[in-house]
């Protein structure tokens, strides 16, 4: 049991806007409901986390099955930092999802072992600077809702075609070169000047 405390800033409206224990699951709308919630503190200590654990209730062939999700849901940096500005929106759609708008008061207990439908995706995972990938992971893409300002229905539940077009590459995925392509590098153009140092290369117009 754990109050999500007084830096917890409850924005419901943000609900509307939607964009990881045995395997991973296959792309699919599933009945979920949260097993476990902590709150450690962010790494930079300038926030908390919630560290979720996700369990399928349905469909019958995936009961059972679970997969984890960390939110920063508090930090002091608030929407300039990455994680809070993914980590929090999720954690309010969440509420929704379990009929309770989460403020500062909130109690981690009264989101526990509510039943709520979602679309689980599958996040691939990032390059390893100690070599290889990490592995693949669970994520919700999209909550469903069922209160009276839902606006799209519930799905039926199960995996959706394959099982795999939720897959996602994570940004910093490097694409892998093409097979057999010894073709040498493009030669500069005369009087072409380098990139600065540094620069981002997606900031060149």
């Amino acid at each position: 049991m754990a109050k999500i405390g007084n830096n917890y800033e409850a924005e419901y409206e943000n609900t509307e806007k939607q964009g990881g224990g045995g395997g991973i699951l296959p792309h699919m709308y599933a009945q979920l409901q949260a097993e476990s919630i902590n709150l450690p503190e962010t790494k930079d200590k300038k926030g908390f986390q919630a560290e979720i654990t996700f369990e399928v209730i349905a469909p019958e062939e995936f009961k059972g099955r679970k997969f984890w999700a960390y939110w920063t849901i508090v930090h002091s940096d608030g929407y300039q930092h990455g994680a809070y500005k993914y980590g929090k929106p999720m954690f309010d759609r969440f509420g929704r999802a379990v009929g309770e708008e989460i403020t500062a008061d909130t109690d981690t207990d009264d989101l526990l072992f509510k039943s709520f439908v979602a679309e689980v995706g599958i996040q691939v995972g990032n390059a390893n600077p100690a070599g290889g990938f990490y592995k693949n992971k669970n994520q919700i893409e999209r909550f469903f809702y069922e209160d009276a300002n839902a606006k799209e229905p519930v799905p039926e539940l199960g995996v959706i075609g394959d099982g795999t077009q939720g897959k996602k590459l994570n940004e910093d995925r490097p694409a892998p070169a093409p097979a057999n392509d010894n073709r040498p590098a493009a030669a500069a153009k005369p009087g072409a000047a380098a990139a600065p140092a540094g620069r981002r290369p997606w900031g060149a117009k």
